[in-house]
């Protein structure tokens, strides 16, 4: 995964305010998502629920290897956060992290 572009795409949808952060947010407006960033804090069972509903909504789910802390930062939020949600990302833009 291209960390650099991954912080790029996250701090351009957090100027925006098109990305929406934590399990019940992501959850609440997985309607029209397009990719879901998970961090390695994410509760077992949480990420095998939204990796169902991503699944079934065929959402690309892209897993970080940081904590909630280095996610938090590379969105550029003052928080931690497991799981971000991005709507406004390009099926070019996730090929190129997926690699």
């Amino acid at each position: 995964m291209n960390e650099k572009r991954l912080a790029k795409i996250l701090k351009e949808a957090a100027v925006d305010s098109k990305l929406k952060t934590g399990y019940k947010e992501v959850m609440q407006y997985i309607k029209g998502t397009k990719l879901i960033v998970l961090s390695t804090s994410l509760p077992n069972d949480s990420e095998m629920q939204l990796k169902k509903v991503a699944e079934e909504s065929g959402i690309e789910i892209i897993e970080y290897s940081g904590n909630s802390a280095l996610l938090g930062r590379l969105c550029s939020v003052s928080y931690g956060t497991s799981v971000v949600s991005l709507k406004n990302v390009s099926e070019e833009e996730i090929s190129e992290l997926k690699k």
